[in-house]
């Protein structure tokens, strides 16, 4: 079957080919004899005539440097499309969501991946909340005082979460007794102006936490992340040392309480986080992860992925 994919995504030059999900992507797509497009949400055009994309034709390859030409910018109806990957990466700023106001209007021929609107309702730091008896205790408020008595209430170390990034971009561990506890909430909330997730911290993410791809709510696969002796933060990017693992059975309970939830949101390429047998994030805007599995010696994901976008 010949198919035509559109990845909205960042600049495809600097893209790390050994860790990015969406470079992955592509080159299955590519070696499956798909046609392969790329944009970035600057691309996306809202008309009254119907939704259309400027992007521009490109071919992948595994050559560090040089893995990748990009064709001729042409403009397409996202009806042109068998698949849209919505593969930006955060801010999830008014840009963001304006891209998938955009992306709302492709025809139902189109399986957009992830669903646009699911993408607005489900911000990756909060959607815990969705879910309270598999996550640690949580708090989403810009309420400085109310941070402090959360903190209180729990006896111990709070996370605070910013909703707008990713990749543990502004993630900090709040101790007891830190003399810069008024400090960081003040640059956290931005003076009481932005609301921020509270997270109970959990002291198992000294031994790693466990991002768990899903694939349509089914469990693909999972990476150990231990973050590096100097950082809280298992993003792989800040350094975390990842390998292959197998779930506990507990954790594969949660996954399946997780299915259904997101096979009805549209969800089809999830990556949660796990820490102490906890669901801490459900990252739905552009998840990670495929790439280290694959080199582990996992599933091939993307294979599972395309598979789902096109059912």
């Amino acid at each position: 079957m010949n198919a035509r994919h559109l990845f909205v995504a960042d600049d495809i030059g600097p893209m790390n080919i050994h860790q990015d999900s969406t470079f992955g992507l592509m080159l299955h797509c590519q070696d499956r004899g798909f046609e392969v497009y790329h944009c970035d949400t600057d691309g996306l055009l809202g008309r009254t005539s119907g939704a259309m994309a400027r992007c521009r034709p490109v071919q992948v390859r595994e050559v560090v440097g040089d893995h990748y030409t990009i064709g001729e910018s042409e403009v397409l109806p996202l009806g042109a499309f068998d698949a849209i990957w919505m593969r930006k990466d955060p801010p999830f700023d008014m840009n963001y969501i304006a891209a998938t106001y955009i992306l709302d209007g492709a025809p139902a021929t189109t399986r957009v991946v992830n669903r646009p609107s699911s993408l607005r309702d489900w911000n990756e730091k909060a959607a815990v909340l969705r879910f309270p008896e598999l996550a640690p205790r949580c708090l989403l408020t810009r309420n400085m005082a109310e941070i402090k008595a959360f903190q209180r209430d729990v006896g111990g170390s709070v996370v605070i979460k910013p909703l707008a990034f990713s990749g543990g971009t502004g993630i900090v561990a709040l101790h007891p007794g830190d003399l810069n506890t008024n400090a960081l909430l003040e640059i956290s909330t931005r003076n009481g102006e932005e609301f921020v997730l509270i997270q109970q911290y959990m002291p198992e993410v000294t031994e790693g936490d466990k991002r768990v791809i899903l694939v349509n709510g089914e469990l693909g696969g999972a990476l150990l992340r231990v973050p590096p002796a100097d950082d809280l933060r298992g993003n792989i990017h800040v350094g975390a040392r990842t390998e292959y693992v197998q779930l506990e059975p507990a954790e594969v309970v949660l996954c399946e309480a997780l299915k259904q939830p997101l096979k009805d949101a549209g969800h089809i390429f999830v990556g949660i986080d796990l820490i102490g047998g906890k669901l801490t994030e459900i990252n739905v805007t552009s998840p990670t992860g495929i790439r280290e599995i694959l080199h582990a010696g996992g599933t091939d994901l993307a294979a599972a992925l395309v598979d789902a976008a096109l059912a």
